[in-house]
């Protein structure tokens, strides 16, 4: 966002593009960087992580946008928090340190003042399946690589199409400019594309093409291209729906419905109700493709829908490590959260209880009846009375959270000491987790536990104890337009309480409650250079400050890396060893 003393018209404020090149450009200011090799417009860090930018052409150069920026993988908990805490740091520096008149701001959540919700995803390796499932799950990806073969031929002559009309494009364009060079300086130079970096240039002529297309023909284009793609897509959700991840998703899907109730951001909705998570109440099935029909599942397959269809002219040999046993499993339904005890709760609760899974240790672990109903249905409710139905009847998110706490307990304990990591840890921060919203159900007053901790029980209580005239920059809301502006100065609360600046809610709560922090500044400070260790990060990051500003070019994914030019151009995994 743009902090606005002066009330500038939207048609004066920054397009999206515009902000994202800002952002990009300090980052790479302080570290080095590679572009993605499918995504000239995604950018790889040196520490492991990676910056996206999340905008369709046809709105980049209107005001606002998404910028999504992932941490590396991780092997605890710990580390994830310390790289999430480096990351927004990261972002909240670069949009300070920005080269513009404007005074950017990131905001850290899932739904913005329009009601559109967005937000973070979380994502696990894991067993896809076994015994017979597995079996059966590599047979469909040995189907899904035949329709992949058969797609790709058919699309050829609808891709040759675009890349025509691309050419074009661009010939077009170039004529025009020389010919308006030649008029205005007799030269057929432009010197303000000196210094221009490709990224931007690509994406450029992506967006100046897009625009020129005619929308019948880019509409009529898109359509077949999907319609090539649509048994690839019926495939993909039977298996995500019917055979990858089965007992993942029978046992972890009662956590993730009810622990909202612990790590739920918080979300004021237009109509004036307040939710615990704003992606929980946008959700709409257990598991799917997540975006090709702008579905909103809990478990999301859309990265095996990209290497099937989006990336298949280049992946159709990286299609073998489908069939590798563990798989990366992501899951949609994630707040994002401010408080480091929630962060790290949420992420560290569902690594053990994947552990406790493939041990087979789920012994009266709940199944939760109609999952997408009782999930709206607990995120509808901040005073956390809504009881669901389950096969050992009705419950509430907390009795839920509870049973799986103490089974947890059960598993860690059957475990050799030297053999549980974080596991305790987890377990004790969960259990403070759990005790804030417990005390809160047992009496709305007693929220001293849960504030700092618990980021939806403490955006509210702000919004209910700050004064709204405090909350806003302009005149207090007169007696005619009260409710309006009191929903208003309530949203300005859900909104920069998020925000990634001194001058954001949370971190001026940090600044009072220090001891809130469950990462010091040196770990920080660690991972905002380099990736952990002992993961593919490591490799990754390594080789972007090997080969970042080099004479020979690298251009990375989250697997491997391509390094070099022409014939000598060569893949490197980074799964191998260093």
């Amino acid at each position: 966002m743009v902090a606005d003393p002066q009330m500038l018209e939207i048609e004066d404020l920054p397009s999206a593009r515009f902000v994202y090149q800002q952002i990009c450009e300090a980052i790479r200011r302080e570290q080095p960087t590679v572009a993605g090799v499918f995504d000239r417009e995604q950018m790889f860090l040196a520490n492991g992580g990676a910056v996206s930018f999340e905008s369709h052409p046809s709105v980049s150069s209107q005001p606002g946008g998404l910028v999504e920026i992932a941490t590396p993988e991780v092997r605890s908990p710990s580390e994830l928090l310390a790289c999430q805490r480096s990351i927004d740091e990261l972002a909240a520096e670069a949009t300070a340190d920005s080269e513009t008149s404007f005074d950017l701001r990131i905001l850290k959540n899932s739904s913005d003042a329009m009601g559109h919700v967005y937000g973070c995803h979380e994502n696990y390796e894991t067993e896809v399946g076994s015994g017979v499932m597995l079996l059966v799950y590599r047979c469909f990806v040995l189907l899904l690589w035949l329709i992949q073969t058969i797609s790709l031929l058919v699309a050829m002559p609808l891709m040759m199409i675009v890349l025509g009309m691309m050419g074009l494009s661009r010939l077009r364009k170039s004529k025009n400019k020389s010919a308006a060079d030649e008029t205005e300086s007799g030269s057929f130079f432009d010197e303000s594309d000196f210094g221009r970096d490709s990224t931007d240039a690509n994406a450029s002529q992506s967006e100046e093409f897009y625009e020129a297309m005619p929308g019948w023909l880019s509409v009529t284009l898109v359509g077949l291209l999907r319609l090539v793609h649509l048994p690839t897509v019926i495939t993909l959700t039977f298996v995500a729906q019917h055979i990858a991840f089965r007992r993942q998703r029978k046992y972890l899907t009662a956590m993730l419905i009810s622990r909202v109730a612990l790590c739920g951001a918080g979300n004021l909705s237009p109509d004036g109700c307040y939710q615990t998570s704003a992606k929980a109440m946008a959700v709409d099935s257990i598991a799917h493709m997540g975006g090709f029909r702008g579905e909103r599942p809990i478990y999301v397959f859309g990265h095996w829908l990209s290497q099937f269809c989006a990336k298949s002219f280049f992946s159709l040999g990286s299609t073998k490590q489908m069939f590798r046993r563990r798989q990366r499993m992501q899951i949609a339904l994630s707040d994002s959260n401010m408080s480091d005890l929630a962060e790290y709760v949420k992420v560290g609760s569902v690594s053990l209880l994947l552990d406790m899974i493939e041990a087979n240790f789920t012994h009266g672990l709940p199944i939760v009846q109609k999952p997408v109903d009782s999930l709206h249905r607990l995120a509808s409710d901040w005073n956390l009375v809504t009881k669901v139905p389950t096969n050992q009847g009705p419950m509430s998110a907390l009795q839920i959270q509870k049973l799986y706490l103490s089974t947890a307990r059960a598993f860690v304990d059957s475990v050799p000491a030297n053999l549980r990591g974080e596991a305790k840890l987890v377990l004790y921060r969960w259990q403070e987790l759990y005790d804030g919203a417990a005390r809160f159900r047992k009496n709305a007053t007693d929220t001293g536990l849960a504030i700092g901790r618990i980021d939806w029980l403490t955006k509210r209580h702000l919004m209910d104890s700050l004064d709204p005239e405090t909350l806003s920059e302009h005149d207090p809301p007169s007696a005619s337009e009260s409710s309006t502006n009191h929903w208003a100065a309530r949203k300005k609360v859900d909104l920069r309480y998020h925000e990634l600046s001194d001058e954001g809610y949370y971190y001026m709560l940090m600044e009072s409650r220090p001891e809130l922090s469950l990462v010091d500044d040196k770990q920080i400070a660690r991972r905002r250079k380099s990736p952990p260790a002992g993961s593919p990060a490591a490799r990754r990051g390594w080789l972007i400050r090997e080969f970042a500003g080099g004479d020979e070019t690298m251009q990375s994914e989250w697997a491997y890396a391509m390094i070099g030019n022409g014939k000598a151009r060569r893949r490197v995994d980074f799964a191998e060893e260093i």
